[in-house]
């Protein structure tokens, strides 16, 4: 049993505690190393670091749902990570087995496992760490990590979701499958899914976008709004391309809607704003491309038609970019 991880996986912990709103440095004081570059993805870190992390992230953070929403915070982490294994794979089964030897190679805290049947796959995930919440909540962020990164590579929805948890209302509210009680974490896809080819439509989007997303995280923050900072970064981190809803993003910050819309009303901003913004800017940048075609860059964008988004570029074309970053 392998006793380290890759650090990148405990940089991306990090990363979305800062975008919670959580100290960043009393978790990285939990580490040996607390000012150590984890962003080389030749560096190693301890299960058990890894896991205190985690235990204060969930006293800290008061998020029953951590997991969960931890694994849908990972989108676009994953998105290169899906591009990669795509180019290697000719199915979905092959890119079944690239991510299984990635699981291996760089995240010993959770194996998975493929039980073939005449109609379905199913794949289960396992943990050797002990029982308790930070192993409830890592299986949890693995699984909806894998089930947002098939559905990019799979043409129609996972079939289903299975989980080892009384209360299920949060996992059906953020899941568009079939979500139901079992006794372990779960995907199920049909036969067909697996032997079918992989999705290149949205593969296309992923190759067009990826650059543009990494380039607007890495734009400087505005000390004036942190929140609104804090809600920028979590909506472009759950584009999987496509941008998220508000209720996804809300589910993040455990707030209430009234509460949510009020701390960024007193930093004179709405979440329409802040979205509207990120859109202007990836159409602006798609169309000068030329890469997609307008129904897909509507779709991306969350427009219902391409009429509605050609409504909005007519707009955008007349006001100046919002810069209350």
């Amino acid at each position: 049993m392998a006793t380290t991880l890759s650090s990148l996986h405990l940089a991306n912990l990090l990363d979305y505690a800062a975008c919670k709103g959580i100290d960043r440095s009393a978790l990285q004081r939990l580490l040996y190393t607390p000012d150590a570059d984890r962003t080389d993805g030749k560096g190693r870190v301890s299960r058990s670091e890894y896991c205190q992390v985690w235990e204060q992230m969930l006293q800290l953070s008061r998020d029953p749902h951590l997991g969960l929403h931890y694994g849908c915070f990972l989108n676009l982490k994953a998105l290169g990570l899906i591009y990669q294994i795509s180019l290697a794979a000719s199915s979905i089964g092959q890119a079944m087995r690239l991510l299984d030897d990635y699981l291996n190679q760089t995240f010993s805290v959770v194996s998975l496992t493929s039980d073939v049947g005449p109609e379905h796959l199913v794949i289960t995930l396992q943990s050797d760490l002990p029982e308790g919440p930070v192993r409830r909540h890592i299986l949890d962020s693995v699984l909806f990590l894998m089930y947002r990164e098939l559905g990019v590579l799979i043409e129609g929805p996972v079939s289903e979701v299975q989980l080892p948890h009384d209360d299920l209302s949060e996992y059906r509210r953020l899941c568009q499958s079939s979500v139901v009680r079992a006794d372990a974490h779960r995907l199920r896809l049909t036969t067909g899914q697996v032997a079918g080819p992989i999705n290149r439509r949205h593969l296309r989007q992923i190759e067009t976008l990826l650059p543009i997303f990494l380039q607007l995280l890495d734009q400087s923050p505005n000390p004036q709004t942190p929140f609104a900072q804090q809600v920028r970064t979590m909506t472009l981190s759950l584009c999987a391309p496509e941008l998220p809803t508000l209720d996804q993003v809300v589910a993040q910050f455990s707030l209430s809607h009234r509460t949510f819309q009020r701390r960024l009303t007193q930093e004179n901003t709405s979440f329409r704003i802040i979205a509207d913004d990120l859109k202007r800017q990836l159409s602006h940048y798609l169309e000068e491309g030329r890469s997609l075609r307008t129904q897909d860059i509507a779709y991306v964008l969350g427009y219902s038609s391409p009429s509605a988004y050609l409504h909005a570029v007519k707009k955008w074309r007349t006001q100046p970019f919002f810069d209350g970053m």
